[in-house]
């Protein structure tokens, strides 16, 4: 019967080895020097503070002077203050020291590869270092069609890319084209685009330049340019979250095709926000601008806001669920005020 059984437990304890090394595998950990622990993900350390994400308190900063040791799950690019930057996996060792597994030299490779590296805590200079210059987009294209008793047919097109250059420059531009016809009338056609630069004079404000071109066939808008400069406030500003927020006056031309041209002041507010539900997985969005138009030629109301989500399909791929809005409150010729459209879509989106 004992023999029987040694399998048996043989089994047990390889399926217990197994489940302790997944847990291990779930997570990131850092230890303190008073002898506290945390489990999460490592993000990144730069100057003097480690970024930290739990599922229950999203991203914080710890200071890095009161971490004792850390584990990784996942490799780590760890750049060291001679300059040399190794890439592997982190097991603490001794205290104020790190292993790192299978480390790979990735920019100025000094000597040869080994498995296993000693490192004192004291030498890393950062973590996961970002880049000078990022980037980030994403396009997207919708549309649908129905044949039968009625036909109809829309299409829908989008695309959002920002620019970072260290940490003070920030840039964008978007664009969106609107397509609807129903019984072989055009039925919608509108399309923007959309230009800003933001300088951040500290780690919370920036200032602001946005230019919105925007033309529609609907209003006899054969081009509106709201060209404004503003103040801005970035609340959040990490990968699980982020929320600005900008105010400021600015110009506004607006070209019709049956009308004259005319020129007044504005102010602008906008808010641009997205925000992951599920860590890489569903995200909201908000991307909110709003004009107050003065003067006598125009006291106009201007909202264009877009809402909705984004459910990642894989590294590059998204479907999205989307409800736009363009609201004027003194539209021409007896136009409604509120245009709104739902959009489904899919789309892609790259970054560094």
């Amino acid at each position: 019967m004992a023999l029987r059984s040694r399998p048996l437990w043989s089994l047990l304890l390889l399926f217990a080895i197994l489940l302790g090394s997944l847990h291990v595998s779930w997570a990131d950990e850092v230890q303190f020097v008073n002898g506290d622990r945390i489990t999460g993900t490592i993000v990144r350390m730069e100057e003097g503070a480690l970024i930290f994400r739990t599922t229950y308190g999203g991203e914080f900063s710890l200071d890095w002077s009161v971490i004792e040791g850390l584990s990784s799950a996942n490799p780590l690019t760890i750049e060291l203050v001679d300059g040399t930057r190794l890439r592997g996996s982190v097991v603490t060792s001794d205290p104020e020291e790190v292993i790192m597994v299978a480390p790979e030299e990735i920019v100025t490779p000094r000597e040869e590869k080994v498995q296993l590296r000693k490192i004192s805590m004291a030498m890393i200079s950062s973590i996961n270092p970002l880049p000078v210059f990022r980037y980030n987009g994403n396009t997207s294209l919708g549309g649908n069609r129905t044949a039968g008793n009625s036909s109809t047919q829309a299409v829908n097109a989008s695309a959002d890319w920002t620019f970072r250059f260290r940490k003070a420059h920030r840039a964008g531009f978007g664009g969106q084209y609107n397509y609807g016809e129903a019984n072989d009338i055009v039925t919608a056609r509108n399309s923007r685009g959309n230009l800003n630069y933001d300088y951040f004079v500290s780690e919370k404000i920036f200032l602001n330049v946005d230019e919105l071109f925007e033309q529609d066939s609907f209003q006899d808008l054969t081009v509106r340019s709201s060209t404004t400069v503003g103040l801005g406030y970035q609340f959040f500003d990490d990968e699980e979250h982020s929320l600005s927020a900008v105010v400021g006056p600015g110009y506004v031309l607006q070209d019709f095709k049956s009308r004259k041209t005319i020129q007044n002041p504005t102010g602008l507010w906008a808010v641009d926000w997205k925000y992951w539900l599920i860590s890489n997985g569903v995200e909201v969005f908000l991307n909110h601008q709003g004009f107050q138009d003065f003067g006598e030629q125009s006291t106009a109301i201007r909202i264009n806001s877009r809402q909705g989500l984004r459910v990642k399909l894989n590294k590059y791929m998204y479907v999205t669920f989307e409800y736009d809005i363009r609201f004027n409150s003194r539209p021409l010729f007896n136009n409604k005020k509120l245009d709104e459209a739902l959009i489904f879509g899919i789309g892609f989106d790259v970054g560094n």
